[in-house]
């Protein structure tokens, strides 16, 4: 059984390009059309998009000198990453940026009913909080905003009013820790005072203890236990050490001696209660008590003088404030009507293979028919 013979084309399954030429040039009208209405509905969503810019701040730690007037008195001390952080962590307050709303409400451009919640969420993003592969801490805000608001004085001051903010936070962090360490040195007056007069009281004992026992062997005025011990037969007695550290008892001072030091000392018994301990903890307590003046009036060197009047840069190092963009970031207008022609451009010629593909199904038909 033999196989009919079938015409060359039967089997011919390439593609010749020039027919696909053909094709798309006898076709032009389609993808003429299809790139039109496609630039055309890129227009149209131009023009009822509205435009959204965007602008940038970033920042490192400050210099470790910013934070020297934290460091005056041992125990307290502000790092520069500490304070970076405070930042950047209060930055990303919800809450933080809603006060800030608030208080600067002309500012913005909001609807009367606007979600602060999605305006904070959508607007703005923060990074940096932690450090990069390298080690290194940049924080870096990006925000953005619609056409008709001053986006990159907003974001300053959202910033500098944010600094403020935490310098006067770590302000207070270091004003408690001074006035809890001006009652902790205050109540350790008060023990060492009491102490050292409760040591002059046993004094005050002994003394009498010894002056009664003085006169009972009427020592007059000080002596030994040599000369005391000394007989009339010219033998003598030898005294044992009564106190048992190397010192002789009291009494031998004599009852004069010893009255006069009583009487001195029950005068001034709880007056002038002062030793070395005693006098330094009045000098640290006294230098704890004027940074806390200096605080409640605002003029301490170091926190309030004689530091960077900007509150930014005093928490932060600035790389970059933020400054208005030269154009909007969204939409993004040659990019779209770039897509709009390249779309534009590939639905016309899937119209010119399903229009040519119609038309050979509707010959095939009547072929058949």
């Amino acid at each position: 059984m033999t196989t009919p013979d079938l015409p060359p084309e039967a089997y011919n399954d390439e593609i010749d390009l020039r027919d696909l030429a053909l094709m798309l040039i006898e076709g032009w009208y389609w993808i003429l059309g299809t790139i039109v209405v496609a630039v055309v509905a890129a227009f149209a969503y131009l023009a009822v998009t509205t435009p959204s810019y965007e602008t940038r701040f970033r920042a490192v730690p400050a210099p470790s000198a910013n934070f020297s007037g934290f460091s005056l008195l041992n125990g307290f001390s502000i790092s520069p990453g500490e304070a970076y952080r405070t930042l950047g962590n209060r930055l990303t307050s919800y809450q933080n940026f809603e006060a800030f709303v608030e208080q600067n409400r002309d500012m913005f451009v909001l609807g009367e009913d606007a979600n602060l919640s999605r305006v904070f969420s959508g607007r703005l993003s923060v990074d940096g909080l932690t450090a990069d592969k390298d080690g290194d801490l940049v924080l870096d805000l990006t925000y953005r905003y619609p056409e008709g608001e001053q986006g990159a004085e907003v974001l300053n001051a959202y910033v500098h009013s944010t600094a403020e903010e935490v310098w006067s936070t770590l302000r207070n962090r270091f004003d408690d820790y001074n006035r809890a360490q001006l009652a902790r040195l205050q109540t350790d007056l008060e023990l060492q005072k009491e102490s050292l007069q409760s040591a002059r009281e046993d004094r005050l004992f002994a003394l009498e203890q010894a002056i009664t026992v003085a006169r009972r062997l009427e020592i007059e005025k000080p002596t030994t236990p040599q000369q005391f011990g000394r007989q009339p037969t010219g033998s003598e007695v030898i005294y044992a050490n009564i106190s048992g550290d190397g010192s002789l008892p009291l009494y031998f001072m004599g009852y004069q001696a010893l009255e006069a030091d009583r009487d001195t000392l029950r005068d001034a018994i709880d007056q002038g209660l002062s030793n070395g301990e005693i006098r330094s903890t009045e000098q640290q307590l006294e230098q704890r008590q004027r940074i806390a003046t200096l605080l409640d009036s605002g003029r301490l060197y170091g926190i309030d003088e004689g530091v960077e009047p900007n509150h930014t840069e005093r928490v932060v190092d600035v790389v970059e404030y933020a400054f208005p963009p030269a154009g909007p970031s969204e939409p993004r207008k040659a990019l779209i009507l770039a897509l709009s022609l390249v779309l534009g451009g590939m639905l016309g010629v899937m119209l010119v293979f399903l229009a040519r593909f119609a038309g050979s199904l509707k010959s095939y038909r009547q072929r058949q028919a």
